[in-house]
């Protein structure tokens, strides 16, 4: 089938004649700063007295005349001329949506935010917003200024204002009038300090968080995900564009060429061959290869392409003692297999080629829920572990989901895990009381354990698939992130893997500011392969863009070691803030684009689909998922780095690929595993108490 893809970009026309703005070198009411890379020819020559050098910063009123200043007409073929008119574009925005009284603030990127307030979803405790977000820029996808519209989700405004609360220190972001502020913020500037003063907080409402909505006993309802995301995105900004933005007053600001989202251009369009993400499974008793696209449906039929290396593996229980009985039906099910007929799951033996037992003199029995550690921590102690000869996973019952409300209890699986992890001993978190509603579902069960399974396969050693293309000789190296709220303050990790076949090597990990160290562990990484292979090119997936700060010691590194291989820098997005997707209106209603299509979006930046959806397949199964796009854009310190024509489809290949190998769930992951796993790593290990030990740095127990 033809694919009919759209994009959520307007296209609006050239003014016929550009604006002309009024600046000023001082700060007046009304007036707007103009940054000094935005200094033009032309506006350094409306003020021949000034010397501009040294200056951060003029003004502008845009269109407002001010009395004898000096003005300009502003050049839309000037580069900086035409920030300048991107800046006025938003301003029009902000100003054309606060006149109709809506709360207007900047998204993460700095780019304006709507909220609409919702006619259904509110309740005596607060009221629903949703949030709608505009990017404006020049002929990146046609020849035409383009508006960019995304739908960011949504927020819910409390009732109670900041006067009634008694806990203070529990809000967060609040909205005052028709903009949104920090109450923690840090009071470290003059304007910062008066703004606080002038706060009337009877007029201020808090924006919800889990810990303030337990506070005021606010009923915390688990998120809803849509079955298929494309279908609400797509509704909900075609609903937007029609009712508030194919009006004759905004298109008076901008003059949509139609009034209608855009196709993606063809020329813009291409597609990575599926075959490419063949996944090679464990050979058949003839010693045949077994290969498959779809590890879902694999794994039923297929055995891993490896084996953990020790043909002895124990499992235990860590439990509380009011769950000692749910766990022989538990065990029983990873054992011998959920339903009657085991069409799907046939027990973990049979599922993930082993041979296991329990090993009950090591189960812990534990009786203070709220503070096991100490009494796992003593029988652990009195323990003997026959390391030598056997390979144990231990599987923790948690009585606390992830979304119980004190964080101490949900530190209590990091502490576990860190405690079994400097015994040698990986760990496997059983969600209690999920697993109680589950069993009681078989169908749905035998899922949850396929997962589990899998997971534990790797965390054992183990290999489930690996990719069966792998022609090259790369060194890919994975760099994620993990921003903890709660402490404000990032981690991030790196992720090795010395061949091409996407199997996993070794992690470091780091806080944010320590570039040095991340740096020395890239290069090091980089001696140990050169030192036994011959590289192609080395290649860096980044949770964001470099920054030339980052990337100057790893080049530094690398002339050290004498080596002339390209470097390849690829950030890698999740499309979350999803300020710019596509969708197929070829496909029925469900809209996701076929797996492996990539587009254009500007010089080296592409947006890339990673999903299940396969060309020619007739089904399709919600619980496949409908992952968004991912947003890369591909760069390189050597200046003859894309002379060949083809690197950057091999380079989106590559990323197409190690989003296959993801082992803790069936489902086709859109990020690749050199982020997702140093972004796992980033959000458990940081938290141990001693750090990981060196033996646990080339293991997936983070699974």
């Amino acid at each position: 089938m033809q694919e009919h893809l759209k994009t959520n970009i307007l296209n609006f026309k050239w003014p016929n004649s550009a604006p002309t703005i009024y600046l000023t070198l001082e700060e007046i009411e009304g007036s707007h700063p103009i940054h000094k890379s935005k200094f033009s020819r032309q506006i350094k020559e409306v003020f021949p007295d000034a010397d501009l050098s040294n200056t951060d910063q003029i003004f502008t009123t845009f269109t407002t005349e001010i009395p004898n200043a000096p003005s300009i007409k502003l050049n839309l073929v000037d580069g900086r001329e035409l920030r300048i008119y991107k800046q006025f574009l938003k301003h029009q925005l902000r100003s054309y949506f606060k006149s109709k009284d809506y709360i207007v603030v900047k998204n993460f990127v700095g780019d304006v935010q709507v909220w609409m307030p919702s006619k259904k979803g509110n309740t005596t405790d607060y009221n629903l917003y949703y949030k709608f977000s505009f990017k404006i820029q020049f002929a990146k996808l046609t020849d035409l200024p383009e508006l960019i519209v995304s739908y960011d989700g949504t927020s819910k405004v409390l009732t109670t204002s900041v006067k009634d609360i008694e806990d203070s220190e529990l809000i967060r972001r609040c909205v005052y009038g028709q903009k949104t502020f920090n109450y923690q913020m840090d009071l470290d500037t003059e304007e910062k300090e008066e703004f606080y003063n002038t706060i009337q907080f009877e007029q201020a409402y808090p924006i919800f968080n889990l810990p303030l909505a337990r506070a005021l006993d606010i009923p915390i309802e688990e998120p809803v995900r849509p079955a298929n995301k494309y279908q609400k995105y797509v509704a909900l900004i075609n609903n937007f564009a029609t009712n508030y933005l194919f009006t004759e007053d905004f298109k008076a600001i901008f003059p949509f060429k139609t009034d209608a989202f855009i196709d993606v251009p063809l020329n813009r369009i291409n597609h990575i061959d599926p075959q490419v993400g063949l996944l090679e499974f464990g050979k058949d008793q003839y010693g045949n290869k077994k290969t498959h696209l779809v590890p879902k449906l694999a794994m039923n039929n297929l055995n891993p392409y490896k084996r953990p290396n020790n043909q002895n593996i124990k499992f235990f229980f860590v439990y509380h003692t009011s769950h000692k009985e749910a766990i022989k039906t538990f065990y029983n099910n990873l054992k011998a297999g959920v339903t009657a007929d085991k069409k799907y799951f046939k027990g973990i033996e049979a599922y993930v080629n082993i041979k296991a037992s329990t090993s009950k003199e090591h189960f812990i029995e534990f009786t203070n829920e709220s503070d096991p550690i100490p009494e796992i921590v003593e029988k652990l102690e009195s323990l003997t572990f026959d390391h030598d000869n056997v390979r144990y996973a231990a599987f923790y019952l948690s009585p606390f989901d992830k979304f119980t409300p004190n964080p101490e209890d949900r530190d209590i699986y990091i502490q576990i895990k860190e405690l079994f992890l400097n015994e040698g001993i990986v760990t496997q978190v059983v969600d209690y009381e999920k697993m109680v509603v589950n069993i009681e579902n078989q169908y749905n069960f035998q899922f949850t354990l396929q997962n589990m399974a899998l997971a534990i396969h790797a965390k054992l050693g183990g290999a489930p698939w690996k990719l069966a293309v792998t022609d090259k000789k790369e060194l890919v190296i994975g760099v994620g992130a993990f921003t903890n709220q709660g402490e404000n303050r990032r981690y991030i990790a790196s992720a090795f893997s010395f061949q091409n076949n996407g199997l996993f090597r070794k992690f470091e990990y780091f806080d944010q500011s320590e570039t040095d160290l991340l740096a020395g562990s890239i290069c090091k990484a980089i001696r140990d392969f050169t030192s036994v292979a011959e590289a192609d090119k080395v290649v860096i997936h980044f949770y964001k863009e470099m920054s030339y700060e980052e990337l100057k010691p790893i080049i530094r590194g690398m002339h050290t070691l004498g080596l002339k291989i390209p470097l390849y820098i690829l950030n890698i997005n999740k499309t979350e803030a999803e300020d710019i997707i596509a969708y197929d209106l070829n496909w029925g209603k469900k809209l996701m684009p076929v797996s492996g299509t990539y587009i254009r979006i500007s010089e080296n930046q592409f947006l890339l689909f990673n999903n299940a959806r396969y060309p020619n397949s007739q089904r399709y199964a919600d619980t496949d998922g409908y992952p968004f796009p991912i947003k890369i854009k591909v760069s390189s310190p050597d200046e003859d780095a894309f002379e060949d024509a083809d690197v950057v489809l091999e380079l989106l290949t590559q990323v197409y690929q190690f989003s296959r190998l993801y082992w803790k769930s069936l489902r086709q992951q859109n990020v690749p595993i050199t982020i997702k796993y140093p972004e796992m790593v980033a959000q458990i290990a940081p938290r141990f108490n001693n750090g990981v030990p060196d033996d646990a740095k080339d293991a997936l127990w983070f699974l």
